[in-house]
């Protein structure tokens, strides 16, 4: 299957904005005829815009606690359900991508609301959806280990709510916080800070205290993030993003 993408994006995909008629308009081609275009070492290369560096750093701490609750729940939802509810490992194994099969839903409504915000800002729709997913997973704090039905129905609520922040804060975030030279840059900060914590923690906490603290645990994670997203959000209207 890797392949078979693979050679279908080597054929049919397009790198620039230009080779389908687009601009971005950030970033204007020096004029060729100018000196400056023939000699390279005369183009400088643009300051980063104001509170760049803030807003990458930012997304990038917001996504530690993203990431923090999508690899805990990926990583340990099988085995919680097996010891819980008495669920075979294979059930359980396929029950647990409920998480990722809702959550891909969430990352296609998180772009689609975005783009049709004015602006096609990204931090409210980061917000918002972070937002629902502290009440989805402050609910499996409360009922989710009292039946295998609403564990599932939580498990897809919260990969919804939170693959989609994760998304764009990784993509199209990171390529919109600057101009397109700053793309990477931000890319790399942003999934850089994104480093998995939970295995050793979650590991611990749930053998000396049980799973009833992992998901207060996540819960605090979650709550911690929202007032970010908040914030964060709020520092991107000022700046006008």
């Amino acid at each position: 299957m890797l392949l078979a993408f693979t050679v279908y994006f080597v054929l049919y995909a397009r790198e620039r904005p230009e080779s389908v008629g687009l601009s971005l308009g950030d970033d204007p081609e020096p004029d060729e005829k100018t000196p400056a275009a023939r000699d390279s070492t005369s183009v400088r290369e643009p300051p980063l815009p104001e509170g760049f560096v803030a807003s990458i750093v930012a997304m990038g701490l917001i996504y530690i606690g993203l990431r923090f609750v999508r690899y805990a729940l990926d990583s340990w939802s099988v085995l919680i359900m097996g010891e819980q509810f008495g669920m075979d490992a294979s059930v359980a194994a396929y029950w647990s991508t409920a998480y990722d099969w809702v959550g891909f839903l969430g990352i296609v409504v998180a772009g689609y609301w975005s783009d049709r915000i004015p602006g096609s800002r990204r931090t409210p729709v980061i917000f918002w959806m972070t937002a629902g997913c502290l009440v989805f997973t402050v609910a499996m704090w409360f009922v989710g280990l009292s039946s295998p039905v609403l564990f599932i129905g939580l498990l897809g609520l919260i990969g919804f709510t939170a693959m989609g922040p994760d998304s764009l804060l990784s993509g199209a975030c990171a390529m919109e916080v600057g101009s397109r030279r700053q793309a990477v840059l931000a890319a790399g900060v942003i999934n850089g800070f994104g480093s998995i914590l939970q295995e050793p923690v979650i590991g611990w906490l749930k053998q000396t205290q049980g799973s009833h603290a992992v998901f207060l645990l996540l819960a605090v994670i979650v709550l911690v993030t929202t007032v970010a997203t908040g914030l964060l959000s709020r520092f991107e209207r000022k700046r006008g993003v």
